[in-house]
């Protein structure tokens, strides 16, 4: 799960580095050299986040400690032309199942030291910005946010018309996709293309968004749409899917077709003390491959670790309704999912319940506490109880 969630137009409009001011260190930067620092732009974070879990089919609790941090440098050369880049770190200890105390060493999967996560040049005039380098892969398949889909690629963005975003997107290079249920058949060696249009008509309450994509050997067309509609406070939202498989990987995959269909709805009310919404999505049983990262951006997801096992499954049908309730500071949140399926392995229902507190402490610093329990049913998926704490310090 993310620090922050953004909505796809959001993430257009900020691109992979916000501009939020970390105010007291951009001050002493320009104490020592005010020529220098002062077209400079720094934000991060730092998260501590500890994860419990029981499941039945381990002898011991498994535990995951992870630490990660981030820092975001933008460099203003003119109003135009802009360097940025991010330092990150990110360390997993997980015993895995064996006795609680942490792991010895390195890894390159869950230990990754210090690391440069973005690095890019970006140019802006005449509604047109332009950026080039390893960045976040802005799709409705991919992910965005820390430790996500990264890509070295050029993207291209346009605003010039009243209410629309118009994105372009080619990378020669992709990382980050995981969490697909496909194990590791898509890869990173593969290009990736993406265009949209995203409109926000707040006029009308109307959200709109319209993507076609296509990543090499895996995935030869694929087709985005999604429609929302806001009211005071009460919203409805609908979105499709269509994606047309390489034909290589459609027969290593040994699907009954080659093109399916996902499709969404959801619908829900909020205001300034309590919200509720439902959701309702399905996928195809011949073709069931729509996503290339289980955390991506742009789809209905359930629960709050179910959504893994929905991406990419056969047949695969959920149902979600969850709440909120807001005072001050203090948030609860409930919900409660299903997911039925008829693929070999998933042939059942899979359910899930959670809950969770959040306490904004801070402007910059929160804490944020769940619990989940999932419920494999009769098939191959292990019963499990959780429990996920998480500190977060923003500047």
């Amino acid at each position: 799960m993310k620090c922050t969630k953004l909505s796809l137009c959001a993430l257009i409009a900020v691109g992979a580095l916000s501009s939020v001011n970390a105010a007291a260190l951009e001050e002493s930067l320009k104490e020592i050299n005010p020529s220098i620092f002062e077209r400079v732009k720094i934000d991060g974070f730092a998260r501590a986040k500890v994860n419990v879990k029981d499941k039945d089919s381990s002898d011991n609790t498994i535990e995951d400690i992870r630490l990660s941090a981030q820092l975001n440098v933008l460099y203003l050369y003119s109003d135009k032309l802009a360097f940025g880049t991010t330092l990150a770190a990110d360390r997993n200890d997980n015993p895995a199942g064996s006795k609680s105390e942490p792991i010895a060493g390195y890894n390159s999967d869950y230990n990754k030291g210090l690391y440069v996560d973005r690095f890019y040049f970006r140019y802006t005039a005449n509604g047109f910005a332009v950026t080039g380098g390893k960045q976040d892969i802005t799709s409705p398949w991919t992910e965005t946010g820390f430790n996500s889909s990264r890509g070295n690629g050029i993207t291209a963005l346009y605003n010039g018309v009243k209410d629309w975003t118009f994105a372009a997107a080619a990378f020669s290079q992709t990382n980050g996709l995981d969490d697909t249920n496909l194990g590791a058949d898509i890869g990173s060696n593969r290009n990736l293309y993406a265009a949209g249009a995203i409109g926000a008509l707040k006029d009308i309450g109307l959200g709109l968004q319209f993507w076609a994509g296509a990543y090499e050997n895996v995935i030869d067309t694929a087709l985005f749409a999604d429609i929302q509609y806001s009211i005071k406070g009460f919203k409805v939202r609908g979105q499709l899917n269509y994606a047309k498989l390489d034909e290589d990987f459609f027969n290593a995959k040994g699907y009954a077709d080659d093109d399916g269909i996902f499709y969404g709805v959801e619908a829900g009310y909020k205001n300034d003390l309590f919200s509720v919404s439902t959701s309702y999505t399905k996928n195809d049983k011949k073709q069931p491959v729509y996503g290339l990262d289980g955390d991506n951006i742009g789809f209905i997801k359930i629960g709050s670790d179910l959504y893994y096992y929905m991406i990419n499954t056969g047949d695969a049908q959920t149902y979600y309704v969850n709440g909120g309730l807001y005072f001050d500071k203090l948030s609860f949140r409930a919900g409660y999912g299903i997911l039925e399926s008829g693929q070999e392995g998933y042939d059942g229902k899979i359910s899930e319940a959670h809950a969770g507190i959040y306490y904004q402490y801070l402007k910059d610093f929160s804490v944020d506490l769940t619990l989940a329990a999932l419920d494999g049913g009769k098939t191959a998926i292990s019963d499990s109880i959780s429990g996920t704490l998480q500190i977060l310090c923003r500047f």
